[in-house]
């Protein structure tokens, strides 16, 4: 069971993805795997802006419950396992929105990027939006789940086998509305 399921009735994401890099960066017509979609919150977006080839998978059943009641029309699946149920080079993009936050130890870290690697086509384009501070730190939200505050080089060094195109830091609130910064990262899969 997910550490998400207990309060995925309770929790209301807001970090947001930039649209405007979004669309320059992926072309409409692109496959999309929106991984560790939550209740499908950026799903739906990404579907709203025009793409129709939108997965989301996430390991809180809870999570995808909730998102199928509120986005019926949206492909959630759960994921059970850390092996993704995908073909190798299968998508054009792949979406994380504060999924490294809640992974609070480096070497599943790691391991999720390798098999995020496995699934995305050569030069397929790579978004990370995490929550991240200027010195590192883990803790456990408010919700009483783990998390970890990244620096926002600690988020590049994770991408070493990618090439950047865009990282820049932007002002946002956690869930519980303190304030914080969110690195957006942009990258490319070196072949």
């Amino acid at each position: 069971m997910s550490e998400w399921d207990a309060v995925a009735a309770l929790v209301d994401f807001n970090l947001e993805i930039s649209v405007s890099d979004f669309l320059a960066s992926v072309p409409v017509g692109a496959k999309v795997l929106d991984f560790g979609c939550g209740y499908g919150r950026v799903t739906h977006q990404i579907v709203e802006l025009g793409y129709s080839n939108v997965i989301g998978v996430d390991s809180s059943k809870e999570m995808i419950s909730r998102g199928l009641s509120e986005y019926p029309l949206l492909d959630l699946r759960y994921l059970s396992s850390d092996v993704l149920p995908f073909s190798d080079n299968e998508f054009d993009s792949i979406v994380t929105c504060a999924v490294f936050t809640c992974i609070p130890e480096q070497n599943t870290r790691e391991k999720v990027l390798r098999e995020l690697r496995r699934v995305l086509k050569p030069n397929g384009v790579i978004y990370l939006a995490e929550f991240c501070s200027e010195h590192s730190r883990r803790f456990v939200s408010g919700a009483g789940v783990s998390m970890w505050h990244s620096e926002k080089r600690e988020l590049e060094t994770l991408l070493v086998d990618f090439d950047i195109k865009t990282s820049r830091l932007v002002e946002t609130s956690t869930m519980s509305g303190v304030a914080s910064l969110a690195s957006h990262i942009i990258a490319r899969k070196v072949i």
